[in-house]
């Protein structure tokens, strides 16, 4: 994946925490933001 479609899916699962404050899945979701943001660092170095 690119930076920018690394980006947009960021914000696709930050979306998805607003909306879905409760859900079971929060921590999976928080688990691969933190990933992607990872994925992005990568891509700089």
């Amino acid at each position: 994946m690119e930076t920018h479609q690394i980006k947009e899916k960021i914000q696709e699962l930050e979306n998805w925490l607003i909306e879905n404050p409760n859900s079971p899945e929060r921590n999976l979701i928080e688990s691969d933001i933190n990933h992607l943001r990872t994925l992005i660092t990568k891509n700089h170095e």
